[in-house]
């Protein structure tokens, strides 16, 4: 069975998902004041200006819904990736519960005669017009960033790139911090919300502190032979001089001015010996 699709991970960064709540708010809150949808205009004999004010509120309480919506997916999303039908699925509930909330405002404190079902539906429409708008707006956006970056990326490497193989390092946003001598990288360590760099400085290891994620870095890092071994470790392969079985499994042992094992997981083992067994310089001992 073919592996549902994940969305970009630029969707739901922790930046994009703060710009995108803003867009929004400031969209729902232009919309209702101009398109006045929900019957708004037939409130009550308020002036303009409580208008504004009432309308505000409303959008924030609905922003609330589309907040939780966000941090629950991006709380997912840090355990595994989140597909295009759960991403669609969650859009559609906090459209859902969006107009739930609306509709029992205008059922309750409005005192609309109208039936709540009748209610609840018109407002779903409404909703959905007032969130899809700027979420296809914003996602436009986003993967246009995207590929921005990744074409101002590609002129960079192509047009510096020296005969000595350098490795670029970039942070979650894309922004290049970081370029190594393959040969000077030993290996990167996941620590919260940042990516540890350790690389070898004559006779010294130094770190350098990289914001973003072993995930997101993964494939940038393959085509170096920089592979993923553990959940929170990648190693450059053309440094290992000897694997061997040890107590808790499969290590690593790393050129260095020290001593320098990585544990490998079960789950990475087979990429890992493939690897190996195409550098002949890499002892074995298993």
């Amino acid at each position: 069975m073919e592996r549902p699709k994940s969305i970009p991970e630029y969707f739901i960064s922790k930046r994009n998902i703060y710009v995108q709540i803003a867009f929004t708010t400031v969209f729902a809150y232009a919309f209702i004041n101009i398109y006045e949808p929900f019957g708004a205009a037939h409130w009550y004999a308020i002036t303009k200006w409580q208008f504004l004010l009432y309308s505000g509120l409303l959008v924030l309480l609905g922003m609330v819904v589309v907040i939780v919506s966000r941090v629950i997916m991006y709380q997912i999303n840090k355990v595994r990736s989140v597909s295009i039908l759960q991403y669609s699925w969650m859009v559609a509930a906090e459209i859902i519960i969006m107009a739930a909330f609306f509709a029992l405002i205008e059922d309750y404190a409005l005192d609309d005669s109208r039936t709540y079902a009748e209610l609840w539906f018109i407002a779903i429409q409404n909703t959905a017009l007032i969130l899809l708008i700027p979420y296809v707006i914003s996602l436009l956006f986003f993967a246009f960033q995207e590929k921005k970056i990744k074409l101002e990326n590609l002129m960079f490497d192509y047009l510096r790139k020296p005969a000595i193989d350098f490795i670029p390092f970039r942070d979650e946003n894309g922004v290049m911090r970081l370029s190594l001598k393959k040969s000077d990288l030993l290996y990167l360590e996941a620590s919260e919300n940042y990516v540890l760099v350790h690389y070898r400085v004559r006779s010294d290891i130094k770190q350098y502190l990289l914001r973003n994620s072993l995930k997101k870095l993964e494939n940038e890092m393959k085509p170096h032979h920089i592979l993923r071994c553990h959940r929170s470790y990648m190693v450059n392969i053309e440094q290992v001089k000897m694997m061997q079985k040890g107590k808790k499994g499969l290590e690593l042992h790393l050129n260095g001015p020290e001593n320098l094992v990585i544990q490998v997981s079960k789950t990475y083992e087979p990429v890992i010996i493939a690897e190996l067994d195409l550098l002949p310089s890499a002892s074995q001992s298993l």
